[in-house]
């Protein structure tokens, strides 16, 4: 039986493990490996980085919905307090009684 001598192998030992796997052969081996791994990480990285963002956006978008209530509400305090000044004006205008006093009354 020819023996043949082990090109590009590890160990050409009979007692080594390997014996006979060709060393490029391995290499794209661990190429294509490292670029799965490496591929797999960013499409997890990305998923990760869009939950967080999404969690983000909704966590900006329910304060702001509370900041326009909070506006409105504001707005509608003012509106209400122009409105008893013009009752005063009004009631100036057209001579009524300066005895009585416009008192606004607030929920407490």
């Amino acid at each position: 039986m020819e023996q043949r001598p082990l090109a590009r192998a590890w160990a050409g030992y009979q007692g080594r493990p390997f014996v006979g796997i060709s060393l490029t052969g391995t290499a794209r081996y661990v190429l294509y490996a490292a670029l799965l791994v490496s591929s797999l990480m960013f499409y997890t990285w990305s998923r990760v980085d869009v939950r967080t963002r999404a969690a983000a956006l909704e966590s900006a978008q329910i304060q702001l919905a509370n900041a326009r209530i909070e506006q409105d509400r504001l707005t509608l305090e003012i509106a209400t307090r122009r409105d008893l000044a013009r009752v005063g004006e009004g009631a100036e205008l057209m001579g009524l009684s300066h005895e009585i006093d416009i008192v606004e009354v607030s929920k407490q």
